[in-house]
């Protein structure tokens, strides 16, 4: 059986199923193994790590963990009452299908901007700030009319230009969270600069450990690590960055446990902004395809980040953030009680019945004739779960 334990009760006899955290946050080739001797559990402290799975099977036992199964479920009914306790975002002037046009565009020309940008830092050439502002006004613009078209076309992402698309994704991800905090119109201009900027420091990490396809050594990972002090000093010779843009920036690293980088600042001494940043960041990264992993749906995703929470993030703002997004954000692929599989498209006031397109049957294995539902009044039907795509080798971007 896989259960979930706290580090202080891991012994030595017990064997590793996960690690509760990013595959690339802790120092072991593997995220299964056996534990042998203290050295081990010392060195899964040092790495930050709080609460793991246990393989029963395969090692020894904590008869009051709870197994897998348990925290899954826990995690579901938190995220259903994360969706609605609070007030629901403010609704969108147009449809999710009109606004994914300009949406659409507005990607690709983002994508082009930060990557000429990077191209430029990497040639020693200073950061025009004021180049961004249009940019920038474009996105908000866009995400008030709709704040879930910019962030549903952003998961579709190319491996080659992942570095340059997550910092177009983030920021408009980052956009509707601010949004959804209060923040008014210009300081939200500003989270969306520091958005588009915060991982320019890559463009100074060698191209042999940023697109290394596998795990890094400890040695790469400290060089990786690095990326943020480089974004600091490039921007900070921008002397028109505000502090809002700059927190982005330089804070999406940080843990409100203090086992971030490179500050290692804990809870408060993080800005608000700053936890908001690490959590888009994170989640981004993880519902993206990458040359050394598959992507993670958006459901799993915001239950584990949850669940790491409140160590690595603000639990409340988690829960915001969820809200931001639904249970099912839009693009996810789901399963029906039918057998269907369904993109979601449009989010309505329930959130687990939200407008989807159909286009396969997991029962029969094959493509259905495409066909859009609203699931609020097909009542018949319901979702079972979220599903990677993967799995059943579908290009969500073709349907998209």
């Amino acid at each position: 059986m896989i259960k979930k334990i706290p580090l202080e009760k891991l012994k030595v006899g017990m064997y590793v199923h996960e690690l509760d955290c990013r595959w690339m946050d802790h120092p072991f080739v593997a995220n299964r193994f056996a534990i042998r001797n203290e050295g081990q559990i010392s060195k899964i402290r040092a790495a930050g790590i709080s609460e793991l799975y246990i393989d029963t099977a395969r090692g020894g036992d904590l008869e009051s963990a709870p197994s897998v199964e348990q925290v899954e479920q826990a995690m579901q009914e938190e995220v259903e009452r994360a969706a609605s306790a609070a007030p629901p975002p403010l609704a969108p002037r147009v449809s999710t299908a009109t606004e994914e046009v300009c949406a659409r565009q507005l990607f690709s020309e983002a994508t082009s901007v930060i990557r000429n940008l990077m191209e430029d830092v990497r040639l020693g050439k200073a950061v025009e700030v004021e180049a961004l502002d249009p940019l920038a006004e474009r996105m908000v613009q866009s995400v008030f009319r709709n704040h879930h078209a910019l962030t549903g076309i952003s998961r579709i992402k190319s491996k080659d230009e992942y570095t340059f698309m997550h910092c177009v994704s983030v920021a408009g991800l980052m956009i509707t969270f601010a949004r959804s905090q209060g923040f008014d119109e210009a300081r939200i201009r500003q989270v969306a600069i520091g958005s588009l900027l915060h991982d320019i420091g890559k463009t100074l990490i060698p191209d042999e450990v940023l697109n290394k396809p596998g795990r890094l050594t400890p040695e790469e990972f400290e060089i990786m690590k690095q990326h943020v002090t480089h974004s600091g000093e490039i921007l900070q010779e921008t002397l028109d960055l505000s502090q809002t843009a700059l927190d982005v920036a330089m804070l999406h690293h940080e843990r409100m446990d203090g086992t971030g980088y490179p500050l290692g600042l804990d809870g408060e001494a993080i800005s608000q902004v700053g936890q908001m940043s690490a959590i888009v960041d994170v989640y981004d990264a993880l519902t993206s395809v990458r040359v050394y992993k598959d992507a993670w749906e958006p459901t799993h995703t915001l239950k584990k980040m949850l669940e790491w929470s409140p160590g690595h993030f603000s639990r409340e703002l988690v829960q915001h953030f969820i809200r931001c997004l639904g249970i099912y954000p839009v693009g996810s692929l789901v399963e029906l009680e039918s057998g269907r599989l369904g993109i979601v498209l449009e989010q309505g006031e329930d959130m687990l019945r939200p407008q989807l397109r159909i286009i396969y049957s997991a029962k029969k294995r094959c493509y259905l004739k495409v066909e859009d539902i609203d699931l609020a009044r097909e009542k018949s039907d319901r979702i079972l779960s979220a599903v990677v795509p993967s799995r059943y080798g579908i290009d969500l971007g073709a349907f998209l």
